[in-house]
């Protein structure tokens, strides 16, 4: 008797099991985020411009689209490897798909891709990826590629307007920021963002820094949403943010303006 399918049913099972009693992080959330999204963008959602960086296959895209039916999305995927999934997955949607990375500018960059496609990035992994994250962030392959500043694309769009701007480029989205200072100026009615406490990366922001560099742009933190602990510890990791314009910032700008 072939005891071989047994035995692998029941090593899956045992390491389903030992993940449920000692789970690798937790996540905490206080509420719907979707939900204040839509509480902080214009009364009128009708065609709605969403910005998608680090849009991967396109899913989260699907997220805000179900919600928002009828939006405009604008998609930035570096990755050779999901650009044509993402392609697909938005075919009739209306709005351009590019392959490219965002940074602060224009420029040629590096990526780092690993074992799994979430995990890869402008930045290299640092110890904190290899002690929680060791089996997916392996690097495959580095590749070359092309990146833009969001305010070089703006500027080229033709739109007047981004209502949402999401980012999770994984821990390169300072970068990212401090290149859409003209959009920033103009005004994102959301930013909804991956944030880190710890960095995972390279080089990457932690939530402090970015906080300081959007509140001195004019918006406040909204919230925090999808908070991760990692465990053994039990600190904190990652999550996600969302920031909206500060009305008092603002006022504060036009009268020093004047």
């Amino acid at each position: 008797m072939n005891l071989t399918p047994i035995k692998k049913k029941y090593w899956l099972l045992l390491a389903a099991w030992k993940r449920w009693r000692n789970p690798v992080s937790t996540s905490f959330s206080p509420h719907d985020w979707m939900d204040a999204v839509a509480r902080n963008l214009p009364d009128n959602q009708s065609g709605l411009v969403f910005v998608d960086g680090g849009a991967h296959d396109g899913q989260m895209a699907q997220r805000f689209l179900d919600r928002f039916p009828g939006m405009q999305v604008h998609a930035f995927e570096p990755n050779a490897d999901l650009f044509p999934k993402l392609k697909q997955n938005l075919a009739d949607i209306p709005g351009e798909r590019h392959q490219l990375a965002l940074s602060s500018k224009t420029q040629t960059l590096k990526m780092f891709i690993n074992d799994s496609p979430m995990t890869s990035s402008i930045l290299p992994r640092n110890e904190n990826s290899e002690r929680y994250f060791d089996a997916v962030t392996q690097v495959k392959e580095v590749r070359e590629l092309k990146a833009i500043s969001l305010d070089d694309w703006f500027a080229n769009s033709g739109l007047k307007r981004v209502d949402i701007l999401k980012l999770d480029l994984q821990g390169y989205e300072l970068e990212a920021l401090r290149g859409a200072e003209r959009l920033l100026q103009a005004g994102v009615a959301c930013i909804y963002l991956e944030i880190n406490y710890v960095p995972f990366y390279e080089g990457s922001a932690t939530f402090g820094e970015i906080d300081v560099f959007l509140r001195s742009r004019g918006y406040k933190l909204f919230n925090l949403y999808n908070i991760c602990t990692h465990l053994p510890e039990g600190s904190i990791g990652s999550g996600d943010a969302l920031y909206v314009p500060d009305p008092d910032a603002r006022s504060q700008e036009l009268r020093q303006a004047a």
